[in-house]
């Protein structure tokens, strides 16, 4: 499954393009070109705003 995923322990979005999300990652969209912003957004729906204040947004795509 590609798309942007949550990783709660790094605080970390994560880019998938290729094979599969870590179990515990939290899915955010499957647009692999979504900017930070618009993840933070989505994430905003079920995280707490001072949880989005230091997110770290991982800009390369990444084989899982």
């Amino acid at each position: 499954m590609s798309g942007i995923f949550y990783d709660p322990r790094a605080r970390r979005l994560e880019r998938v393009s290729d094979g599969s999300p870590r179990p515990e990652w939290s899915f955010v969209t499957h647009n692999l070109h979504a900017s930070a912003h618009q993840c933070r957004r989505i994430l905003g729906e079920f995280l707490p705003a001072d949880a989005l204040t230091d997110l770290e947004f991982g800009g390369e795509q990444r084989p899982r």
